[in-house]
């Protein structure tokens, strides 16, 4: 950004701290254009999409194809009144939207979005993003709490132990790729999945990489409360959650972080395990000296998986019914972590397999070529996955009169 910035003003002899400082506003301000403008092209896409798959039309009268539809909603989210209920605790009360909407803002900065395309390339950005992305559950209890309306409290801690239980399984299923790159980088995991023709190498096609992007994929759909696990705002229960009590802007902050959130788990599902703007193309135009050519057809490439990964989003929203909170949980601790556990373990023998030589202990690979030992690997992961699989599901689904439910002391029959 810098580097562009001189060239377009031919500012060649101005102050590094200058340039640096104008790189940095110039960045935060265009994430501030482009948070909303995709927030506000995710509610057509999502509105329009269900719509049709529901036989519906959808928005159709302001624009063509209803495309300033988000437009006439945002002006009427401005323009209607604000009410804060008397017996509520004003200064929470308003304080909770923007600490939810916050974070959404921020992830967007660590987000790849093509080659040399990343708003800042921080050492620890994978942790930046979950971290940022969990303090949105402060705000939802400031807003179940600060409302005084009960529906609102039960929706708040409804969500906040939704989003605490499901974090644990997301964060496993990422400590597996982080085990298998030994980085917390964004921008470097990206980079790792470049491999065969920027397609062979993403992540999605080893057993870690497939089990984690499934624990993955269920957990971002919890964290971001979305079907089947929209119970925080379930409407034919508790109103609208802790958005009861909201109005007005207020709460189309909290619609912008709910579209938000939802976008870039997928954007981050995309990085860790689809090679994120890796592609066809993408590595040969670099390597040919093309650098602008090779960021547009990465940008190209994320952003197509990134919607096709929202799409799905939207294909279990219009199918799905909603999970019951003891389904909800249960899932989430009893199918989720356990499976999570094994593949951690899984990553823990691939990464020695793959990458550790007799200085380490294993010489009895060193005469292996690397694809027999991916393939030896790949073997390996793939039966402790699937032998997890086996036992979480036999151990789930068993009768209640059968091991290891049935309890040792139960009366005989007929006593």
């Amino acid at each position: 950004m810098q580097a562009i910035i001189d060239a377009l003003l031919g500012w060649t002899g101005a102050p590094q701290w200058l340039l640096t400082l104008i790189a940095y506003v110039a960045i935060a301000t265009l994430l501030f254009v482009v948070a909303p403008l995709t927030m506000m092209f995710l509610t057509w896409f999502e509105r329009r999409g269900i719509a049709l798959m529901q036989d519906r039309l959808g928005p159709n009268r302001v624009g063509p194809a209803g495309l300033l539809q988000p437009i006439a909603d945002g002006v009427k989210m401005f323009v209607k009144e604000d009410i804060t209920p008397e017996g509520a605790d004003k200064y929470v009360h308003a304080l909770a939207p923007i600490v939810v909407a916050a974070p959404a803002m921020l992830m967007f900065a660590v987000i790849p979005w093509g080659y040399n395309m990343v708003p800042t390339d921080l050492s620890v950005g994978l942790l930046f993003f979950i971290a940022v992305s969990s303090v949105s559950a402060v705000g939802l209890m400031m807003a179940g709490w600060g409302s005084n309306n009960k529906f609102s409290l039960l929706g708040a801690m409804r969500a906040v132990a939704q989003m605490v239980a499901y974090e644990i399984p997301l964060l496993l299923a990422v400590t597996s790729i982080v085990m298998l790159t030994g980085t917390l980088s964004t921008v470097a995991i990206v980079e790792a999945q470049g491999g065969g023709f920027g397609i062979g190498g993403w992540f999605i096609w080893t057993p870690v990489g497939m089990l984690g992007f499934f624990i993955f994929a269920v957990a971002a759909l919890a964290e971001a409360e979305r079907t089947p696990f929209d119970i925080p705002e379930a409407e034919s229960e508790i109103v609208a959650g802790y958005m009861t009590e909201y109005s007005g802007m207020k709460f189309g902050l909290f619609y912008i972080a709910n579209f938000l959130l939802a976008w870039l788990m997928c954007a981050i599902g995309v990085t860790l395990f689809l090679g994120g703007w890796q592609g066809l193309g993408v590595n040969e135009l670099r390597a040919a000296g093309y650098g602008v050519g090779a960021s547009i057809l990465s940008l190209i490439y994320f952003l197509l998986k990134t919607y096709l990964l929202y799409f799905g989003i939207l294909l279990i929203r219009a199918t799905w019914p909603r999970l019951r909170v003891d389904q909800l949980m249960n899932f989430g601790w009893k199918w989720l972590v356990p499976l999570a556990l094994a593949n951690i373990l899984a990553a823990m023998l691939w990464v020695p397999i793959t990458q550790w030589d007799a200085v380490r202990g294993l010489g009895f690979l060193a005469g292996l070529s690397p694809l027999a030992r991916f393939g030896l690997a790949w073997l390996v992961a793939a039966v402790v996955n699937v032998a997890a699989v086996i036992f979480v599901l036999r151990i789930n689904t068993a009768r209640p009169d059968e091991p290891p439910y049935a309890l040792a002391d139960e009366p005989a029959a007929g006593l």
